[in-house]
């Protein structure tokens, strides 16, 4: 969940892409678990970062 919250936070990855890469296995799946944890749908919390600049995907 970190590590989507990041990656909504510092890239413009689609949800089906930030899903994928940590492990959900679609974004409905990512969408209900964020809701649940965060309290929020990931695309609201995505709205409170918009003046952010985008960066490319975190590697590790």
């Amino acid at each position: 969940m970190d590590r989507a919250q990041r990656l909504l936070e510092d890239t413009d990855l689609r949800a089906e892409d930030v899903a994928a890469g940590c492990g959900y296995g679609s974004a409905a799946s990512l969408r209900h678990q964020f809701l649940r944890v965060r309290g929020v749908p990931p695309v609201a919390y995505r709205r409170t970062f918009t003046g952010r600049a985008a960066r490319p995907a975190l590697r590790d």
